[in-house]
């Protein structure tokens, strides 16, 4: 990292980034709301069974959505009731956005984040959301957050809007590179997930890791990960890692970016760090 390098462009992820892990959205999400949409709409017999093949997939791809769209190509879904009408294929990840989006309890996220607000738009670079969520469940997280307008709808990028791929996918970033029309030497990956720093390091990228509230005295510097919870992840594997030399600089919540790295403020931006 040096005082020229020449930034243009933050790309955030948005759940487990833009809000902090501790509201519990993120398990109330992946846990029992997207069990019961399984339930619901996939013919699952119960909570446990459904969470057995979300989170076996899950681990391998990475969104909910595309592992439910594999999870049927592979034939893991229960046969369909006779009693309905069957779809095919029978999951549509529009169905899952609008479950989400009419059922999660919202208030978990905690209201609108003012500061945070008014540092983006401070901020002269581009700014971009990167959801493996789906488009309309993101745009309400967003909404919630009172942060929607610093992205818009050009400028956020759903799992809708990359599929067949999604992060950490290499080609999941190369259409949002092409698309902003930037290099990802250009640019920041705010992130919660390590797989997901690992491949934007890979890309070229610098890269934010955020372990979330009141973490940082608890992760050690020296070779540990911190393993309090895991957000996203539905194992370990996934949790922060403060020492990987995939991660240029470590936050506990976004909301200490421009404190920790004014650079980005400046004019033109570069990506130095305080200590």
């Amino acid at each position: 990292m040096t005082a020229e390098t020449p930034i243009t462009t933050l790309i955030f992820d948005v759940d487990d980034t833009l809000y902090d892990v501790s509201t519990g959205f993120t398990d109330h999400r992946n846990g029992e709301a997207a069990q019961r949409f399984m339930m619901e709409y996939l013919n699952f017999p119960d909570l446990e069974s459904a969470k057995k093949i979300r989170d076996q997939y899950f681990e391998k791809y990475h969104a909910t959505a595309k592992a439910l769209t594999i999870a049927e190509q592979d034939g893991a879904f229960p046969p369909p009731d006779p009693t309905k009408p069957t779809k095919v294929p029978r999951f549509d990840p529009k169905d899952l956005a609008d479950y989400w989006t009419s059922n999660l309890d919202f208030r978990l996220l905690g209201g609108k984040k003012i500061k945070l607000l008014q540092d983006l738009e401070s901020c002269g670079l581009k700014l971009v959301a990167f959801s493996n969520g789906p488009r309309r469940y993101v745009k309400r997280v967003l909404v919630e957050l009172g942060l929607f307008n610093v992205f818009g709808d050009e400028r956020l990028y759903a799992v809708d809007d990359v599929l067949p791929f999604c992060k950490p996918e290499k080609e999941a970033f190369e259409k949002i590179f092409a698309d902003v029309g930037v290099r990802a030497d250009e640019c920041v990956m705010i992130e919660d997930s390590m797989k997901n720093i690992k491949r934007a390091n890979e890309l070229g990228m610098k890269t934010v890791l955020v372990i979330g509230k009141g973490r940082m005295k608890n992760c050690k510097r020296s070779g540990a990960i911190c393993v309090e919870d895991t957000g996203e992840s539905t194992n370990t594997r996934d949790a922060p890692d403060m020492d990987d030399p995939a991660v240029d600089f470590v936050v506990e919540t976004v909301d200490e970016l421009r404190q920790k790295i004014p650079g980005l403020w400046a004019s033109p931006a570069i990506f130095m760090p305080t200590e």
